[in-house]
């Protein structure tokens, strides 16, 4: 029960990201290390939510096209994965089932319930009356968060011998291509970011990168310090040429 109690609240916190201000914490990468710490097992949650953050890497919400729901199906992913043991496979095998499911009940609270205070709020204006606006706006703000909160949280308490009926039920060979595909993400995720950043002008920076790991043997963290240096000098140069021209122009004026 705790455990649950704990899942719910880490899922309010990610759905009220929007309320908040987002700062892209409802990502699976931080719920997923959010998880871990509930559960007793930070490191794996943030294995699982480092692999699922690969997975919805790409997914937007464009116009009234919504994507499956990454908070949902992030959360209970990793959760489910890190209390059956099933790891990085077992987070793959459910978390797109269970968003794909949660971005169902989405629609309908959108549509039902937060559609009633839309209307609310309009018989409000009608009226004249800005604190039942408000109100109104209030209450719609803190439907959806609380409601799927209670939803996954729920869902976490009743779900863990199912979820590991199912996974058990799974065909060895379809664990194994799970594992591969698991294996793959991480090359995938690098190659869709390469893929929106890279231009002529950013390519020598990565051709950089990859000449430091591949022939000086220095790690990660010693090429990000590297970059993070490299990019303050080149800001540092570009104010340094706008100051220029903004003094030419004040002289020739």
């Amino acid at each position: 029960m705790t455990e649950a109690i704990l899942i719910g609240l880490i899922a309010l916190f990610a759905y009220m990201g929007d309320t908040f201000g987002y700062s892209q914490y409802d990502r699976p990468l931080c719920t997923g290390a959010l998880v871990g710490l509930a559960l007793g097992d930070l490191e794996q949650g943030l294995i699982i939510g480092a692999s699922l953050e690969l997975v919805y890497m790409g997914t937007l919400t464009i116009g009234g096209a919504f994507p499956p729901d990454i908070y949902t199906g992030g959360i209970l992913g990793a959760a489910f994965a890190i209390s059956t043991g099933t790891g990085i496979e077992g987070a793959l095998a459910l978390s797109l089932p269970i968003a794909t499911f949660a971005l169902l009940i989405k629609q309908l609270i959108y549509t039902f319930i937060r559609g009633y205070f839309v209307h609310k709020a309009d018989d409000y204006a009608l009226k004249s009356n800005d604190r039942g606006v408000a109100s109104m706006h209030v209450w719609s703000t803190l439907s959806y968060p609380v409601l799927m909160a209670i939803i996954v949280g729920s869902c976490y308490y009743v779900g863990g011998p199912t979820v590991q009926t199912i996974l058990d039920s799974i065909p060895a060979f379809v664990q194994t291509g799970l594992s591969a595909s698991a294996s793959m993400l991480p090359a995938l995720g690098f190659a869709m970011l390469v893929k929106m950043i890279i231009n002529k002008d950013l390519a020598p920076y990565f051709f950089l990168g990859f000449i430091i790991a591949s022939y000086l043997n220095i790690s990660v963290l010693g090429i990000a310090c590297t970059a993070l240096l490299i990019a303050v000098l080149v800001i540092n140069n570009d104010k340094g040429k706008m100051a220029k021209v903004e003094g030419d122009d004040d002289n020739e004026f």
